[in-house]
């Protein structure tokens, strides 16, 4: 079995489908809610803390296990330090305008 190559259209869809899982998880766990989100900040609520952890946990588990399993092959790419300022800026920015 080669690695798995998904392009051109197929890559959208998986792209959509995988995005709408997401969000309806965190919808279900309220990790989009204003007072969840305070909570965190304020130590109060642990909730968006436990989505992130399993998130993480979930999707290391899942790239080694494709690994694995020889679906994907992984290799790691150089940083561009200036593309992950502005991004973390946008992120910011985001934030602070929608309130939380």
């Amino acid at each position: 079995m080669g690695p798995l190559e998904i392009t051109g259209t197929g890559r959208l869809i998986l792209g959509l489908a995988t995005g709408m899982v997401f969000g309806f998880i965190l919808q279900k766990a309220q990790v989009t809610r204003y007072e969840k989100i305070v909570a965190f900040y304020r130590l109060t609520d642990m909730t968006v803390l436990k989505v992130m952890l399993g998130g993480i946990l979930a999707g290391m588990v899942g790239v080694y296990l494709l690994k694995d399993l020889g679906l994907v092959n992984l290799h790691v790419k150089s940083t561009i330090l200036t593309a992950n300022i502005v991004g973390g800026a946008i992120f910011g920015v985001g934030m602070l305008l929608l309130g939380f």
